[in-house]
């Protein structure tokens, strides 16, 4: 009867309404996208402003790498802000974590000292590369459809890659750079986009009949985390989570790139404003092979590619960052093939991980996925940051990003295909 009312309920979804979901949610993940990105994009910058007397790179590497740690975990939060979606619905939670994206960055703009910079930092990853907008995706997608809606709206969201490179262009140059103007965006674009999710979107159709489902369990909060381990996906989905931990372990690049670019010295910051552009664009090549190829050859193949890319990739600029010659070419090579593995990855794990849990547990099982991750990047961090001591920053990402190697036998002999998997009938 559930089953029979959840299959009407979407089919009385407009295509018109389906449209303006998609749109309002290519814009959630274009704040998310710039929010998750532009902190990463300037801590050379921060360090020049806050650490004007250190002139030892690597110990101002480690002073950013233990931040970094401490900031990361600011993402265990991400975890309540998943677990309240099965709670208090999609369409709350989602307005909320836009908002926080804004306040946080509004006191990052405010920072007079590192500490204060460090603390709204923090407060952002509350609330960015929250997968409320993918569960939204998700659960008003047709089965067959899912992956690619997925990947069109994150395909949109390297618009948001785009703003954060031209207000790069704009206000973090050689000469006098402005890194508070990196933080207007959020201030200024969140605000509203919350107003418009909480008055003009719908509950999900999955959602909506989970709530009115009369044998509907009401969980304590450790009864629904327990839950989660007792599905009929529990083993696959404990692999899942060992995937996450080390994908946030491994892939310290992702934030400190830039600082080790600027160390390096062979490329200006122009330069280095250019690779991020041309990144952008290769980036698609990630999203469209992911939005083309899950639902069809299926998401395993995909999550072997990208793990086997990524150590590869970052050997190619690590080392190509110390030629005198031709250090931007290979650098540029170099780190595009890493974010295409790396958002590639990252893609196909969240899609994997979304698609083993029951709609009732899904958003918990997702904030359970992303507390994992989150623990993985502080532990990386940590450790890095006395690495980074006696090694430098380049053989440091070199020794973990090794860890993606791992990912391929987990999931190869652990996890499920979840491809064509109907979420409806998942229990």
């Amino acid at each position: 009867m559930t089953e029979s009312k959840n299959n009407n309920d979407k089919s009385m979804r407009s295509k018109s309404y389906f449209r303006y979901l998609i749109f309002v949610l290519m814009l959630v993940q274009i704040l998310d996208t710039y929010s998750t990105l532009y902190p990463g994009s300037m801590p050379s910058v921060i360090v020049k402003e806050f650490f004007p007397l250190i002139d030892d790179d690597d110990v101002t590497s480690a002073i950013v790498t233990l931040a970094g740690s401490i900031i990361s975990i600011g993402m265990y939060f991400l975890f309540f802000n998943q677990y309240l979606v099965d709670k208090v619905g999609r369409k709350r939670m989602l307005a909320i974590t836009i908002l926080g994206m804004s306040i946080a960055s509004l006191g990052m703009f405010l920072s007079v000292s590192y500490e204060m910079y460090v603390a709204f930092q923090f407060f952002l990853y509350f609330f960015f590369m929250s997968d409320i907008w993918l569960i939204y995706a998700n659960e008003e997608s047709k089965q067959n459809k899912r992956a690619l809606n997925t990947n069109i709206i994150l395909m949109a969201g390297l618009l948001g890659a785009i703003i954060m490179v031209i207000f790069r262009l704009v206000f973090v140059t050689d000469v006098n750079p402005n890194w508070r103007a990196m933080t207007l965006f959020p201030m200024v674009f969140g605000i509203p986009l919350s107003i418009v999710i909480l008055f003009t979107l719908k509950e999900t159709t999955e959602f909506q009949s989970m709530k009115e489902a009369p044998t509907r369990n009401s969980r304590s909060f450790f009864e629904d985390i327990k839950s989660v381990f007792q599905t009929e996906n529990k083993k696959p989905f404990i692999y899942i989570l060992v995937i996450s931990f080390l994908f946030g372990f491994s892939n310290l690049f992702i934030g400190l790139f830039e600082k080790y670019i600027a160390d390096i010295g062979s490329i200006s910051q122009s330069q280095v404003t250019l690779i991020f552009l041309m990144t952008i664009f290769t980036v698609m090549i990630a999203y469209l092979t992911n939005g083309f190829l899950a639902d069809r050859i299926g998401r395993k193949p995909l999550l072997y590619l990208w793990s086997f890319l990524l150590p590869i990739s970052v050997i190619i600029w690590v080392l190509g960052a110390n030629n005198p010659s031709n250090a931007l070419l290979i650098v540029l090579i170099g780190y595009a093939l890493s974010h295409i593995s790396y958002w590639g990855l990252w893609g196909i794990i969240r899609i994997i991980a979304l698609e083993l849990m029951p709609t009732d547990r899904r958003g918990t099982g997702i904030g359970i996925r992303s507390f994992i991750g989150a623990i993985g990047i502080t532990t990386g961090l940590l450790i890095s940051s006395f690495v980074v001591l006696e090694l430098g920053l380049g053989i440091t990402f070199i020794i973990f990003v090794f860890g993606n190697l791992l990912i391929i036998p987990l999931g190869f002999l652990f996890v499920k295909e979840t491809k064509g998997v109907d979420l409806k009938d998942i229990k």
